[in-house]
């Protein structure tokens, strides 16, 4: 659980650069998503937005790789 006391569901898990790194998304509201790192024993929100653009590709092909679909014949 994150500070604002949601609930989230992990939509994908990456590790990049030796840290982990989560895509979350709110179980009652899914337009709020979350984009957190590892430390420790908690998650902590990413707050630099470079390094979210530079994660999203990383979490979509953890994604699919997960689904085994190809998004690109869909």
């Amino acid at each position: 659980m994150l500070d604002d006391d949601n609930k989230y569901v992990v939509a994908s898990k990456v590790n990049y650069e030796n840290k982990f790194y989560y895509y979350l998304i709110d179980i009652k509201q899914n337009g709020n998503l979350k984009f957190c790192y590892e430390d420790g024993e908690d998650l902590v929100e990413l707050s630099d937005k470079a390094l979210v653009t530079k994660l999203l590709p990383l979490f979509l092909e953890a994604t699919k790789s997960e689904l085994n679909i190809d998004l690109e014949n869909m």
